[in-house]
């Protein structure tokens, strides 16, 4: 598990290590270290090389003197490009120590026609607004060069807590973040100018953050496991409530996805024809089917075929493919009402909450587990706000939602978020090969197969952990066919090699 720091996160962990022993002109030094190590990485070592440290005023430019000043012990030719006459009182001594050449803003275009590498130390996780004056000056110069950029905890004109780019900013080669990820180096557009990512260590005991990231570990521990004399049955049974007739496919993606987590036994509820298709397609799978009325959807019909046998299952998803007609809102809603194990809802399910959000409310004061997945148009529905504002701040918009309507929250998109009462988690799995539709269909078919087989309480981290492993399923396929996206299909099918390889290492 990788710690997530928000800004504020980092300026109490610098405290916290103060008071443990560890100074922050250490926690500098290691940083420093960190970011020599990755500069030699970019260049493919450092003897002769020409390296340029464009430094802003924060003790984020005092960690690039500090690896400028590694790189000139291990061969390197460094550069400081200064764009302030101020600095803090660390910078300031990393200055004094500093063995290589001290030049002003006004030099960085010849420093820039001849290096091999810049090490952008501009800002770090402070920044909240758009540069001005000579950092943007020195950013706007840093990104218009066709030199490799290393950035320093943060790409300097991104947000570190949101990844919004209000001005000028640099598009790194990579970047070297210490103690754990920023937000901004997961949201879009910030992780776009972010490159290759790497956690640097720098000493720090204890993050001090609610915030984190899954790792490939945590999830082989999560993974459940199938005792020698189960059956299907003991196996999780999931019953999903999907589809219509002019939207069969998300039926069959669902269940499809489903079947290959590993769920024991998958039921279809749906309209008869859509049960015929998805047979075709999932044979493994049972069905309910609901006859059918004029317009091929699900109506309140499919109560009376459903509740007797809700005993039957250990999880539920409902909602993608269903459609938004008035009658399949209103079973929907009494749908969820009398469920009483876990239940993901996404899609046109969470399209019915939309001013019924009351209603789901109601399930936490009864202590029945509610995952929902939505994008940002469909959280905007819920919450009754734009769906700009939410993408703006997707940590915000997740938690804000939890704490609303008291239920785990999926905000789906470039940087997945997942946020419960204790734990809030930030996805670093798929990413542009998950945009293409359907492909949220079987990450709700994934979370009911999975959950069902935990049998208990549904905790936000269960739920990180399925989102992962969606992910991590389209990176595998991303790396065989991209620029191409990971096409729901081909998800479904990579899934059971993913888990394989994850439960196997």
């Amino acid at each position: 598990m990788l710690p997530v720091l928000l800004a504020e996160d980092v300026k109490r962990q610098d405290a916290s290590a103060a008071q443990n022993g560890v100074s922050v002109e250490q926690l500098m030094e290691n940083a420093g270290w960190a970011v020599a190590r990755g500069a030699r990485k970019l260049l493919g070592g450092s003897y002769g090389r020409r390296v340029v440290v464009v430094c802003g005023k924060g003790n984020n430019a005092g960690d690039g003197l500090v690896a400028g000043r590694v790189l000139v012990a291990q061969g390197a030719h460094v550069t400081a490009v200064l764009t302030s006459d101020r600095h803090s009182e660390l910078t300031e001594l990393n200055l004094q120590r500093f063995p290589g050449r001290i030049v002003h803003l006004d030099q960085l275009p010849r420093e820039l026609a001849r290096a091999d590498l810049v090490i952008d130390a501009v800002f770090g996780v402070g920044l909240t607004r758009a540069p001005e004056g000579s950092a943007a000056a020195a950013i706007e110069a840093c990104a218009a060069s066709l030199v490799p950029i290393l950035a320093v905890d943060v790409p300097s004109g991104v947000d570190a807590d949101t990844g919004a780019v209000p001005g000028a900013v640099v598009d790194a080669r990579a970047t070297v973040t210490f103690s754990g990820y920023k937000p901004g180096l997961l949201f879009a557009p910030g992780a776009e100018h972010a490159g290759t990512v790497e956690v640097a260590d720098i000493g720090v005991s204890d993050p001090l953050t609610r915030v984190a990231a899954l790792e490939k570990a945590d999830i082989a521990v999560w993974l459940p496991r199938r005792a020698r004399a189960s059956n299907k049955r003991e196996a999780g049974t999931v019953l999903v409530v999907a589809g219509s007739r002019a939207m069969p496919g998300a039926a069959a993606l669902v269940t499809g996805a489903c079947v290959q987590v590993g769920a024991g036994l998958t039921t279809l509820c749906a309209p008869e024809d859509v049960c015929r298709v998805v047979l075709t397609q999932v044979p493994e799978i049972t069905t309910i089917p609901i006859p059918e009325n004029s317009e091929g959807i699900l109506d309140s019909k499919a109560l009376d075929l459903i509740s007797p046998r809700l005993a039957d299952f250990t999880a539920v998803v409902i909602g993608p493919g269903l459609g938004r007609h008035p009658a399949t809102v209103d079973a929907v809603r009494a749908l969820v009402e009398l469920v009483t194990q876990p239940v993901v809802i996404d899609a046109d399910g969470l399209n019915a909450f939309a001013d019924a959000t009351e209603l789901l409310g109601a399930r936490a004061e009864k202590n029945r587990p509610t995952v929902i997945t939505p994008h940002a148009g469909e959280l905007a529905r819920l919450l009754g706000r734009p769906a700009a504002d939410l993408d703006a701040d997707r940590l915000k918009a997740a938690r804000d939602a939890h704490r609303e309507l008291g239920v785990i929250v999926v905000f789906k998109g470039p940087g997945t978020v997942i946020a419960g009462s204790s734990e809030i988690w930030i996805n670093t799995t798929g990413g542009p090969a998950l945009a293409q539709g359907g492909t949220g269909d079987v990450l709700a078919g994934m979370t009911g197969g999975l959950l069902a087989q935990k049998r208990g309480d549904v905790t936000a981290r269960d739920v990180a952990a399925v989102v992962w492993l969606h992910g991590a399923a389209a990176d595998r396929i991303s790396g065989r066919v991209a620029p191409h996206p990971a096409n729901a299909t081909a998800l479904i099918a990579e899934l059971a090699d993913t888990i394989h390889e994850v439960a196997s290492d």
